[in-house]
Order: structure tokens, then sequence, then C-alpha cells
């Protein structure tokens, strides 16, 4: 990106070309010619802007995940083409607006260092004991080691003795492999699943063959010696992930970095560098990309914990992650420590405890059997269940919020917390809203399957595909429903695609269930025979919340499918493209006839583009009058035509032996193709006059005119402007002001489908924002229904298409001519009922009768 910037800047600093001498007649020909080149060169360096700001602005609403890399390629296309417009607009001014230099290098420069910009790291020792780490730490420890050691200074809570290996230790350790993991990062596609497992693989082999530096290894000897003399000599110690935002609000990363397990002083180093490896892995990989993570927002520290020999374990949630308002804690156990239960593959128990003291247990016989159940019941009693529901629910007071506990109790029955994160829970307001299966499914038709836990709320539809090893995930098609023998947390990178998620075995305190959560995917887990009953294309309606799978498509159902959450919000590429579309989108300078409509008052990108196409019009139209030549200068079309149009021709548009002198044109006169098909359109039907409009309309009108004086009928404004025709023989560029809006079409037709185009723009009027809206979307079906590709936003309207063949264009081109006369007026009836519907017909039929005069191939589908 700075490359690019000061390329740019380079190329734009140059001292103003000197005014020329008034060449003779055939020079100034010449010189027009010259000034229309740069012309076509500024609008099509316009329209590439426009497009990539589009696509920004796309990017950045359509609650879907993207990458830094997708921004800093859209901004670096949004600048190369602003600087040339620049150039092209100075070129046509004969050396007028170098302004624009140092306003395009500020606002440049601004992005620039937004885009490039990398976290702060917070410096601080290698090593840090797990007992003095708090949340001031956890740019340096992680949150997850920061939380735990907060709870060890909780009374009567015990967490087990441990030291966490620092942030600042890991940049010392990948000191010289950074650049080389970087490159290998940059390049990885997104939807290349065999290329992410492949430089994953490779990525993990360079970390764990690098030698430690010596003072770093030094260091893990002394500490673990330190935990020898707390517990016994060549104690075992569990080596966990805990990474900058892991365990965090919102984002969990549960399950997608690497935890070793009883490792001792001859494998402590490896264990260390395979947890550090964890942070490259391809779940870990993907779900960052997904949630809108750079690679170097994170950075990876190692808590190292004695081991605890545990005779149960599990996990509780100190609220229903289904429902905030209930008054119940789930308790999932299993016998020895809770790996099982977190990765999906160990048998466990659901027991429900009332949050008020004394704790007791609730009915438990409505609950989904999770595996052989009674070995593990024995294993705990009501005393017990009460100790852990105190311990879990003073966690969550010293935290505020609802919290999902790793837990272990060990042969003595003293009780550990061994992590402890923000509970994601199904909120009504993101999750799905429950329906009755039996009111949507079709009569007599029982579900194919009942039964199970839902431990991700929603409902989904799409074809089954089963997976069974990582060699699988290439297979997965986008939208399908997911079946596995276990979630495990493997199966992480397919919720980017997948619909749903069915499981043989698994609990909601699994891994794979929390991530399903945070993605909002629906998810069934403990669904006994679902990979032999359920067979590959199979197409399912997988109702997550009843428990039950139908066959086939239930449209009654999928009413109730959730509100799709935004997987980049509060994500650290979110804020930086929200900072950037700041000094990108905005439009500032909306009326050149303002004083302040030059460049010392650009603040965006947008406004810079908006100044110099609306000069580079000015020049075009003043070449003739500067110079005394007649062909630059614009002539009224005159006969039977509706409203006030002229025509400035730009190089061939107009039939050979045209008075230069001439004031005024026929139609006939002009042989600009696309003009001809504009123009096709606009006579096809006379325009019935204004609707009538209804007293609450016409109130409208009159409330919008005092909020904006600028569409006051009574002041003179540059709404009453005339309508512009800008043509060469296969292009034509027309600017309309009808009333209270105004559109803009501008098509080039070539036999090259590369360089053909028709782009359609449309906005404002005089009534509120909602008839306004509602008159865009009218226009936006008509155009999708032609073909066009439509982008909304308000009432601002962009249609466009390309690479299509000339006539097909001509024919687009008469739509936008029809819409652009018969949608006058329309939003001040756009509140009745039915009056989208009802105009959307009468456009249909009238644009298919228009076609069918002339047709050329109106109606096919391209």
């Amino acid at each position: 990106m700075r490359r690019i910037v000061s390329f740019l800047k380079s190329k734009l600093v140059r001292a103003p070309a000197p005014p020329p001498a008034v060449p003779p007649e055939g020079d100034l020909r010449a010189a027009f010619r010259k000034r229309y080149a740069h012309f076509r060169s500024l609008l099509t360096a316009n329209n590439n802007t426009l497009q990539a700001m589009a696509d920004l602005e796309q990017v950045f609403y359509s609650g879907q995940s993207y990458r830094m890399a997708v921004i800093r390629s859209k901004i670096t296309t949004i600048l190369v083409n602003v600087y040339k417009m620049i150039r092209d607009l100075i070129a046509m001014g004969d050396g007028k607006y170098q302004e624009l230099i140092p306003v395009f290098e500020r606002i440049s420069s601004k992005l620039e260092l937004i885009v490039d910009r990398k976290p702060e790291y917070q410096s601080g020792p290698m090593i840090v004991p797990l007992a003095e780490c708090n949340s001031e730490q956890h740019h340096l420890v992680g949150d997850k080691m920061a939380r735990l050691g907060m709870i060890s200074r909780l009374e009567g809570i015990s967490v087990p003795p441990g030291f966490v290996v620092s942030a600042t230790a890991t940049r010392h350790f990948l000191a010289d492999h950074l650049d080389e993991i970087n490159r290998r990062l940059q390049v990885l596609e997104s939807d290349d699943l065999d290329g992410l497992y492949r430089t994953c693989a490779e990525l993990r082999e360079m970390i764990t063959t690098a030698p430690l530096p010596g003072d770093l290894q030094e260091l893990l000897q002394v500490h673990y010696s330190r935990l020898e003399k707390i517990s016994q000599p060549g104690c075992r110690v569990a080596l966990r992930s805990s990474a900058l935002g892991e365990d965090s609000r919102g984002i969990s990363f549960a399950g997608l970095y690497n935890t070793m397990l009883d490792a001792d002083r001859s494998t402590l180093v490896s264990g260390y560098k395979e947890v550090i490896a964890g942070k490259y892995g391809a779940r870990a990989i993907a779900y960052r990309r997904r949630r809108g993570y750079r690679h170097e927002d994170i950075e990876m520290c190692v808590g190292c914990m004695v081991m605890i020999d545990a005779r149960v374990g599990g996990v509780i949630y100190t609220r229903d992650p289904a429902n905030r308002d209930g008054d119940v804690l789930h308790v999932i156990v299993t016998s020895g420590l809770g790996k099982g239960v977190v990765d999906g593959t160990g048998d466990s128990e659901l027991i429900r405890l009332q949050r008020r003291f004394p704790h007791v247990s609730t009915d438990n016989s409505a609950t989904p059997s999770l595996g052989p159940s009674a070995a593990a019941a024995s294993l705990v009693n009501e005393e017990l269940l009460s100790r852990l529901a105190v311990a879990a629910l003073k966690i969550e007071a010293a935290f505020g919020e609802p919290q999902d506990i790793e837990w272990a109790l060990d042969h003595n029955d003293k009780l550990y917390i061994l992590q402890s994160r923000p509970l994601q829970i199904d909120d009504d307001e993101t999750g799905a809203a429950s329906v009755e299966p039996a009111a949507a499914a079709d009569p007599g038709e029982p579900p194919l399957i009942r039964g199970g836990v839902c431990v991700s709320r929603g409902v989904c539809c799409g074809e089954i595909c089963r997976v069974e090893s990582e060699q699988d995930l290439g297979t997965v098609a986008k939208g399908a429903i997911v079946v596995v023998s276990h979630p495990l947390p493997e199966w992480a990178p397919l919720l980017n695609q997948v619909a749903g998620i069915i499981a043989e075995t698994g609990s909601e305190a699994g891994h794979l269930a929390t991530v399903s959560r945070e993605f909002g995917v629906p998810a069934l887990f403990g669904v006994d025979g679902a990979m032999s009953l359920l067979t590959d294309g199979l197409q399912i309606t997988l109702h997550a919340d009843d428990c039950a799978v139908y066959r086939g498509r239930r449209d009654g159902l999928l009413v109730a499918r959730p509100v799709a959450k935004d997987p980049m919000a509060g994500s650290p590429v979110q804020r930086l493209l929200t900072e950037a579309m700041q000094l990108v989108t905005p439009l500032n300078l909306t009326d050149p006839d303002a004083a302040q409509f030059k460049p010392s008052w650009c603040e965006t990108i947008h406004d810079i583009t908006r100044f110099c196409h609306e000069k580079s019009v000015t020049a075009m139209f003043s070449f003739g009058r500067t110079h005394h030549f007649d062909e630059g200068r614009a002539k009224r079309l005159v006969g039977e035509v509706p409203l006030e149009w002229w025509v400035v021709d730009l190089a061939d548009g107009l039939r050979p032996g045209i008075d230069d002198d001439a004031k005024t044109l026929r139609i006939e006169d002009v042989v600009s193709v696309p003009m001809q098909a504009i123009w096709n359109g606009l006579i096809a039907y006379p325009w019935q006059g204004p609707p009538p409009v209804s007293a609450r309309g016409f109130g409208s009108i009159i409330f919008q005119s005092t909020m904006r004086p600028e569409i006051d009928p009574s002041v003179a404004s540059r709404l009453t402007v005339k309508n512009y025709f800008l043509v060469s023989k296969h292009f034509c560029h027309l600017s309309v002001r009808l009333g209270y809006h105004y559109a803009l079409i501008e098509a080039y037709l070539s036999d090259l489908l590369t360089e053909s185009y028709v782009t359609f723009r449309f906005k404002g009027g005089a009534a509120d924002m909602g008839r306004k809206t509602l008159r865009v979307q009218l226009l936006a079906e008509t155009l999708e229904h032609y073909g066009f590709r439509v982008e909304l936003q308000a009432d601002s309207l962009l249609a466009r298409l390309k690479k299509r063949p000339a006539d097909y264009l001509e024919t687009r081109l008469q739509v936008l001519g029809y819409l652009i006369l018969h949608s006058r007026q329309l939003d001040m009836i756009m509140d009745q009922v039915g009056s989208l519907e009802r105009y959307r017909d009468k456009f249909f039929a009238e644009i298919d009768s228009m076609f069918a005069e002339a047709p050329l191939h109106a109606l096919e589908e391209h």
C-alpha cells in the first residue's frame, strides 16, 4: 500500500502546464479530440472508482466475512483511478486544478496509515506466574490466563498452580520467522482448503523444528522447577493456549488452538512449540478470517499448569445457553478430565441445577441421553454439585456476565477451575424464533429423525454431506448440512459455508457447539445413527430448536430461521474498514453552484471524484465557448420531444454535414447508437403526467421542501438545469434532472465485450424517505427483471451491465429511457397499498410490448 501511494504522489507532483496559445482551426480540432480522449479516460476511471467504492460498501454492509487483503485491494483500485481522474482533469483544464494534488495526498496518506496499521504490542517479562496475572495484563498473557489469574484470587476457589509464557516470549522465539510466515499467509486463498492444510502443515514444521532461544529455554526450566517444589518432583503439566482475544466476549476461539497434556521436563519445550504452532492451524486461520482478525492481531501465549488427577470433570454453564433468563445452571459431567466433553468424543450427562441456593437438581427425566450416564452420575452427589454451583456463580458475579466454566474434581474431592469464558447465548434478537412443527410440517408426515440435543438454535434447509475425515472437507458444498460422527473442533472451518451441523455424539458444552452458536449455525448433536440414517445428497430441513429433522424442504419451518449474525462485528478488520470508509465514501460536495464546490473543501475520495466529474463535463461544454469552436457547444434538441434536452457532440455522434452554427438539432441528426436507444425508450409511451397525489403525499413534499431549500419549487435551484446528452457514435453520457430527483446513464457499445458497459444511477425525490425508497425498489425490481445487476442504498440505486453484445445493451438502454420518464413523481404515491406491484406490472407489460415491436433478443437470459 505504501509503495502504491508513494508512486502516485511522485507522478502527481509536477509543474502546471502553461496556458496554450490560441492555435489555428485544424489544431483546435486536434485539441478537442485530445480533450475528449482525456474525458473518456476520466469517465472510465470514475466508473472504476465508483464500482470499487460500491464494492467496499457491499463488503461492509453484507454481514459476511471479509479479509484485510480485500480492503487493501479495493482501496488501491480507488486511489489509482482517482489519480487518473486528477491527471486527466488537469490535462483537460490546461494545467488548472493543481490544488487537487495536495488534497489527494492528504487523504491517501491517511488511508495508507489506516490500511497498513499494525497492532501495538505490550512488552513485559517473558514468563509471568499465573497468580500474578490480571485483566490489565491480558495483552501480555492472553485473556484466558488473565481470567484464571483473577479467579485464583477469589475466596474459596482453587486454580492449578502454574505460569504463563507471555507474548513477549513468543515474539522473541519467532523473530526470525515472522516475515516468512506473513509471506505464506498473504498468498493463501480463503477458499483453497487443500492449500490451507498444506500451508498449515509447512508452518507447523517450521515452528516445531526451530530452536528455542537459550534464555527462554532456561526460564522455562527455572519456572518448571518452581512448580515441582509446589507439587512434586517430575510433575505433569498441561500446556494450554492463551491467545490474545481467546475466551473474550463474543469470540471464543473454542477448541481451535492446541493443548498439550501430561508434559514433563523432557517434553516441555516441544509441547510449548506445538501450542505456538497451533496459532497457524487450519481451523484457527479459518476462524480468524471468518471473525475479522488478521494473524498479526493475535499473539499466542502459553499457560503451563500442574495437571489435576481428576476423578470427575466437565463444564458448567451459569445460564441456559438457549435462554439467558432461565433460572438454571447446566452441569455436564464425565469421568476423569472434561476433554471428552469439549471435543465431543466422550460420554457425559447433563444435570440441571437451580440457580437459587441450595442449588438442588431439577427434574432431569426429560433430558435427552448424551451417552451412558449412570457411571458419570454416580461420581457426583448433591453436595458436590452445590459446591460447584456456588463457585460458578461467584465467578459469574466477578465477571458480571454468564460464564462457560471448565472444572475438575480430584480424588480428594477438591474442586479446581481450569478455564472460564463468557457464555455464548442464543438471544431472541439474533437467534431463531421457535415455531410449532405440527403446524408447519405436512399433515401426517412425522419427522425423519427426532431426538438429540439442540446446541445451537435455528432452522435451515440443505442437502446432506457426510464428513468422516479432513480429506472430505473439500467436497462440502456451500449451504450443505454436514453430518459427522463426533463434533470435533477440526470441523470448525466448515462453519464458513454450511447451513447446519448434525452429529451422532456431543453436547452443548463442546467446542464446536460454542463456535456454532457464535456463527448462528443451527446444530443438533447426540443424534444416534445419523451417519447411517442420512445419506449424501438427501435434502432435509433441520429444526434444531425442536430436535427434529424433516425430509425435503419445509417452508413453514424456515420462516423461523435466525437473523444472520455479523461475524465481523467489533473485529479489528471491521474497525479499520469503518475508519477507512470515512475517508472514502461520504459525499460532501453535492452542489456544483455552491461556493464550497472547490478542491479545498474535498474531505473524502468521493468528494474528489464528484469534483473531477463535474469539472470534466464543464470543460467539455466550455471548449467551444473558450476557443470559439462550435464543435464543443451544446445544441438543443427540437421537434416532437418531451422535456428539454441538449446534445454535446464529443466526436462523431452527429451525422456529417450538420451546420456548426446551428443552435438546434432534430433526433434524426443524431447517429450516436446508445443515445438513439435511450431515445427510443423515452418516446415509446407518452408520459401520462403526474399521478394523483394523496394529501399525505403532498404534505410530505411540503415538509421536504422546508427541510431542504434546494427542492423548494419557489426557489431557483440547480434542479431546473438543462438535461444533457454527451455523445459520440458509440458513447453516451446522459445527466437528467427531472423534478426533485436525478438520474445518470452512461454507456459505451463496442464490438469488444470487455469494453462494453451500461451504468445507471438514480437518487432523490420530493417525498419522505420511505416513499423514495419504495420507488427505487420498484426501479430495482424492474431492472433486475431485465438482467441488470442492481445495488440499493436508501433512496439511491446503481445498476450495471457489462461485457454483453451491443444489441443486447441497446435494448437495455431502451428500458432505462422508458424508466427515467415514467418513474417521475411516483415517489409521491408509493404509500398506497399495492402501488409497487401495480406499477411494476405496468412497466413489465409496456417494456415487453416495446421489445415486441423491435425484437432483438430483449428477453434472452444471459
